[in-house]
């Protein structure tokens, strides 16, 4: 969906969205819903987004499939991207609420795709306390404890682990 700035009306203009959301761009699968209020001030638009996003996301440590549902709520200032000069190529942290519009024309559909990739976690889990999958089978530890057995650990590593421990019993002594 595409918006014609000089089309927006002095008093402004509330658009409802509900744009689905593909793997492919997004890493989830799902609909964002909501609504975005704009306003024009002078070659600016203000837009203030009131959204949800509903999607099924994949777990990090499980990698089972769960609902996975945020909210988004900002305010963005879109400029014109011919304002842009060489310096400003490159944003910075604390410029992550700007949206750049070309010929005129605010793309409601990829500034929310933005919005919903800037807010999706690093890592998505199904819970806080998922215990993942094991490292050696790949059994899901959730579901209930692997019949691996447990390799005793390489013994090319033990004078390495006794140097740490002793670099730790050094550590709590001074500490004491």
């Amino acid at each position: 969906m595409q918006i014609r700035i000089k089309d927006i009306p002095v008093e402004g203009q509330t658009v409802t969205v509900d744009i689905p959301l593909t793997k492919g761009r997004t890493t989830m699968d799902g609909r964002l819903c909501g609504q975005i209020g704009l306003r024009v001030m002078a070659d600016e638009v203000v837009a203030e987004v009131r959204a949800a996003v509903e999607a099924r996301s994949t777990c990090s440590r499980c990698l089972e499939e769960f609902e996975n549902g945020f909210k988004i709520d900002v305010v963005l200032a879109c400029v014109p991207a011919s304002s842009l000069t060489e310096d400003d190529k490159q944003l910075s942290g604390d410029e992550l609420d700007l949206y750049f519009y070309e010929d005129g024309l605010l793309d409601i559909n990829r500034m929310m795709e933005e919005q919903v990739i800037l807010n999706i976690p690093m890592q998505t889990m199904c819970s806080s306390d998922c215990k993942g999958l094991c490292p050696a089978c790949g059994e899901n530890l959730n579901i209930g404890h692997c019949k691996c057995v447990k390799r005793p650990s390489d013994e090319r590593f033990y004078a390495l682990k006794a140097l740490i421990n002793g670099a730790r019993a050094a550590n709590k002594t001074k500490g004491a």
